[in-house]
Order: structure tokens, then C-alpha cells, then sequence
């Protein structure tokens, strides 16, 4: 048995694989970090009305957790580590590390990182053994984060990766893993995209017009644009040096499908506010006309759901 391991979760109306890695034991990656990449900031997260950008995080959360099952893949062990460390990278509002936290002793340290920590809750509300911190996933990764975590989790990081390649942002997170330490990475699989309808007749064509709307951008950081690199991710874990991937995809249950739209939408409007907006020729206001059609109103509006698969590995 080799001495790392890996896990992919993936959900398919509406969640991607989400994959689960072991760093192999003694294994460093060598490859330069960083090299050629630039600072970044999100691109979604919206200048105004972030208490929705909030809301969908958490709404998010949720519904992903009851669509797979777990907060951790069931391949990553938990008994037997002592003063267990677990980094939360993009924690967004730090839900997904407060929810496991009420889960494990308080012995266990778990560290949220994120480039922006304005939506988490203040330090004073935190359980002790949650910590936020800031951390440029896409930055030179400090040293004392270097080798210090049991399990790097990290999430949704699809419009951060540039130029469709995952190389230097896994890098840093297999940086910050422990030898032997585990990867869980989950992301929307929007090549599995497709829309969903309760009855033939419904018209979808707005929802659809969407994806194929965006696509046609490439940013100039390449965070715009076909990104395709997300069905290959149990593969790119082991040319750095993680083994055992497991992946995983799930397919969003009928009766979440409305819910799911709801995450979908509003996070196509935070591009349109983030990304759009600042571009020349009203693209912004193009793409908020679509979301807006595309949620309808009205009993026809529930009845249709975006189909992309979530996973994780």
C-alpha cells in the first residue's frame, strides 16, 4: 500500500466531484511555487449586497453537506492523531470548519484561510480551536503553515484557478499537508452541465443561454473561460505526489433541484457585479438580464434546476 492517498466527491445535479489524496509519506513536491502567478482577488463577491454573497455561502454549505453525506470523506481517518490539524483554505464564512469543529474534541486545531476573512464571524465568537486567518491560496505559502496540517480542505476554487491549470494552487495546498496528511478538494463539474425540467413544455432558454454566455469571456487572468481541468483533478493529484485518490460524484436529489438553482443564479449575478461589470460593452447587464429570465417568478421559476455535477476528490 503506498503511503499517501487521495478522494474526489462529485454531485451531479449540481455538485462536482469531490476528491480525497494522501501526500506519500517523505514525498515533497519540488516544483518551484508560484512560479509566473500573480496575486488575486476573488472574482465573485459582489462590492454591494454581500449579505446575499453570504447567504448563498452558507445556503451552499448545506445543501452540499445533505447531498453527499459528509463534511470529510470516509476515507480520511480521524482516530489515532493526536493534536489534530485541519486548514480550511477559501473558507469563505467559515461554515464548513465550524460545522466540523462541533464534531471533533477540542483538542483538534482548525485553522479557516482566506484572501478576504470579512465574512467570517469575529474572533470573539469562535470556538477556541477555530482560528480565521488571512492566506493568498495563489501566494507564496509562509513557512511556519509549511508541513503543519493533517488535512487541507479547499472548495469551489474554480474561478480562482487561472489558465485552466490547477498546477501551482494544488502545489501550495500539498506544501501546507503533513507527510501522510490527506486533500479533500471538492468543485462543480460545469462540463456536466445540463438543465433539468418538471415538465417538457417548461422553456429553459434564458438558464441555458447562461453557461454559454460566460463561457464565451476569457479574462485576461483566465479565470473567465472554458475551465476543464476539473474532471482530470484525481489525475494531476498524482504528479504531485499524492496517492489513493478516491473520487466521488453525486447527483443533486429532485426535490433540492429548485434550491440548487437559487446558488446557481445568485452566483452568476456576483460574476456579472465582480467580473462583468468592470469589462466595456455592458456584458453586466447582459448576464443579469439572463439570471433574472431564467429565475422566472411565478410556480414556473421552481420548476426547472441546473444539472452540473458536484464532486470532490
Amino acid at each position: 500500500m503506498a503511503n499517501g492517498k487521495s478522494a474526489l466527491d462529485v454531485c451531479t445535479p449540481s455538485l462536482t466531484p469531490v476528491t480525497n489524496a494522501k501526500l506519500d509519506n517523505g514525498k515533497r513536491d519540488k516544483g518551484s511555487l508560484n512560479e509566473g502567478v500573480e496575486n488575486v482577488e476573488y472574482t465573485l463577491k459582489p462590492t454591494t449586497r454581500a449579505y446575499a454573497s453570504t447567504a448563498r455561502l452558507n445556503l451552499q454549505h448545506y445543501l452540499w453537506k445533505d447531498q453527499t453525506g459528509y463534511l470529510l470523506h470516509p476515507s480520511i481517518p480521524l482516530s489515532g492523531i493526536e493534536n489534530l490539524k485541519i486548514a480550511d483554505v477559501g473558507t469563505g464564512t467559515g461554515i464548513w470548519l465550524l460545522d466540523l469543529a462541533r464534531t471533533l474534541p477540542p483538542t483538534a486545531q482548525l485553522d479557516g484561510f482566506d484572501i478576504d476573512i470579512s465574512d467570517c464571524p469575529p474572533e470573539q465568537w469562535l470556538p477556541r480551536n477555530v482560528r480565521m486567518r488571512h492566506l493568498d491560496a495563489l501566494g507564496e505559502i509562509p513557512e511556519h503553515l509549511a508541513g503543519k496540517y493533517d488535512i487541507v480542505q479547499l472548495r469551489l476554487f474554480q474561478v480562482v484557478v487561472k489558465d485552466n491549470d490547477p498546477g501551482p494552487l494544488l502545489r501550495n495546498m500539498v506544501k501546507m499537508l503533513k507527510p501522510g496528511g490527506h486533500l479533500q478538494w471538492g468543485e462543480y463539474d460545469m462540463t456536466t452541465h445540463t438543465t433539468i425540467k418538471a415538465s417538457p413544455s417548461l422553456s429553459t432558454t434564458a438558464l441555458d443561454a447562461i453557461p454559454a454566455f460566460v463561457q464565451g469571456f476569457k479574462k485576461r487572468d483566465g479565470r473567465v473561460g472554458v475551465q476543464n481541468w476539473i474532471p482530470h483533478l484525481p489525475q494531476t493529484f498524482l504528479t504531485h505526489s499524492l496517492t489513493h485518490t478516491t473520487s466521488t460524484r453525486h447527483a443533486t436529489a429532485p426535490p433540492y433541484l429548485p434550491s440548487q438553482l437559487d446558488i446557481y443564479l445568485l452566483t452568476y449575478e456576483e460574476l456579472a457585479a465582480k467580473t462583468f461589470d468592470p469589462m466595456p460593452g455592458g456584458h453586466g447587464d447582459r448576464l443579469r438580464e439572463l439570471v433574472v429570465a431564467a429565475g422566472g417568478g411565478g410556480p414556473e421559476g421552481r420548476r426547472v434546476g441546473d444539472g452540473s455535477r458536484m464532486g470532490s476528490s
